[in-house]
């Protein structure tokens, strides 16, 4: 049986290493300084579904900088250490929104990500 492991802190380390904007996993903390990703698991049986979200001070940043996590995502999973990756898919194009809390543009969307250890 092969144990089950969250893909969350392996994604966050692999796009830091590329991304300019902050990425942080699970949830913005308060007082969070824009423009800046996040990664969260949002479920998934079989595979984890992980919701990509980009928050901006404009909508173009915020727009551009998931397009680029995903993109790299899609490319470079197979680096997700300790994780053994089969493929990782976007699921939809990127949403454009705001956020009730800080006004802010945001855009996300989920990718299905294919692993043993789902």
């Amino acid at each position: 049986m092969i144990e089950y492991v969250s893909p969350i802190p392996a994604a966050v380390q692999l796009l830091e290493r590329r991304m300019e904007a902050p990425v942080i996993g699970n949830r913005f903390p308060a007082g969070q300084i824009y423009p800046a990703l996040l990664i969260r698991a949002a479920g998934g049986t079989d595979y984890s579904r992980l919701q990509i979200l980009s928050r901006a001070g404009d909508d173009i940043t915020a727009e551009l900088n998931i397009v680029k996590a995903i993109n790299m995502l899609e490319r470079y999973a197979y680096q997700l250490d300790p994780i053994r990756v089969e493929s990782c898919i976007r699921e939809s194009n990127p949403i454009p929104t705001i956020d009730e809390d800080t006004g802010k543009p945001e855009f996300w969307c989920y990718m299905r990500l294919n692993h043993l250890e789902a």
